[in-house]
């Protein structure tokens, strides 16, 4: 993956991005926006729907090379201030947080360096990408490589959902920062005072596997769905662990898990994915959760792959991971189904 740096690129894919969003708005209004400095703009202003509640975004005038895009998540009145921004600059500007990247395929991506503002000032970067960290890809940023966070495609069908996903987790890294500068007047200016310390058994090394490789032709990685489907599955697992009174989702070395309350051993343990041809992702996938349920769990712990709603036509190792005991959910949004076709609500009734 690599940045675009060309303006006439840069401009193509911002426009394709506002025109995507703005075909699924469901209503279009000026509206006035406040920011932080005390400045106020009227701005064109589109309603969408997404699975997280109503997501405003405008898109004020370009200035300093740059376009802002805007994004409220269930304003609920009173003054309109942006839950987070997209900023696009048109050209290489590193200063700016939007960065538009380009894969092997064409496919133009919309990712953000983990710049935000928040409370006192700026958040440290180390916190904004350790908060982000399953979101994050190397990207080839010209003259270096980078750690950046993946949002969505120009193209994404759940294009409205993942930058809802963004939004929610900027306004949960904002309320965070703002809770521990509260408990701890330093914590805001010490980027180790600000980081969640992990727990139990979630301490351990995660299984890496091989995270570098070239994509085979036919091969379609819908990379920037790693992060809103982790977040979607996150919600959708503690909505249902409330039926569950002996178990609680973990995360940070795996990606999601429920575990035991008392043993503290995982019982399920869910690795997302996102592609679904048998690339290196999917067999990595298949050595993860092998390691994982040997360091984290029992010989009882069930697995699942979860894979992006979009990948299920192509999906074809069905067999493969059947067989290695390996269920496999595809979903979108707040919606996950098994490849048999059972809902994540029947799925997690064998725990009861």
């Amino acid at each position: 993956m690599k940045t675009i740096t060309a303006n006439n690129q840069l401009q193509k894919g911002t426009r394709s991005l506002q025109e995507t969003l703005i075909a699924l708005a469901q209503s279009e209004s000026e509206r006035e926006w406040a920011f932080p400095g005390g400045d106020r703009a009227t701005c064109p202003t589109y309603s969408l729907e997404t699975d997280l509640g109503e997501m405003l975004f405008a898109i004020p005038a370009p200035w300093e090379g740059r376009q802002a895009h805007l994004f409220k998540l269930n304003h609920e009145g009173g003054t309109l201030f942006p839950d987070a921004e997209i900023n696009i600059p048109y050209e290489l500007n590193r200063r700016i947080s939007g960065v538009l990247v380009t894969n092997e395929d064409g496919m133009t991506m919309v990712f953000h360096r983990g710049t935000f503002t928040a409370y006192r000032g700026r958040v440290p970067r180390e916190i904004s990408l350790e908060h982000f960290r399953f979101w994050l890809h190397e990207v080839d940023d010209s003259d270096r490589t980078s750690e950046m966070i993946a949002v969505t495609s120009t193209d994404s069908p759940s294009i409205r959902n993942d930058i809802a996903e963004f939004v929610h987790e900027v306004k949960r890294l904002k309320e965070r920062v703002k809770a521990d500068a509260q408990n701890d007047p330093a914590a805001d200016s010490s980027p180790e005072g600000s980081v969640e310390p992990d727990v139990g058994w979630r301490t351990n090394e995660e299984y890496e596997g091989d995270k570098s490789y070239t994509p085979n032709a036919d091969t379609i990685d819908y990379v920037y769905l790693h992060g809103p489907l982790c977040n979607a599955l996150d919600r959708k697992l503690n909505l249902l662990v409330d039926g569950y009174p002996g178990l609680e989702v973990g995360k940070h070395q795996v990606d999601l898990a429920l575990v035991d309350k008392v043993s503290n051993k995982a019982k399920a343990i869910f690795e997302v994915k996102t592609s679904a041809s048998m690339s290196p992702q999917l067999y990595t996938a298949f050595g993860q959760l092998a390691y994982y349920k040997h360091r984290f769990g029992t010989t009882d712990t069930r697995l699942y792959l979860v894979l992006p709603e979009s990948t299920s036509p192509d999906f074809l190792a069905g067999d493969f991971f059947a067989k290695a005991d390996i269920q496999v959910i595809f979903g979108e949004a707040g919606s996950f189904r098994a490849n048999n076709g059972k809902t994540l609500e029947e799925i997690l009734r064998v725990f009861e």
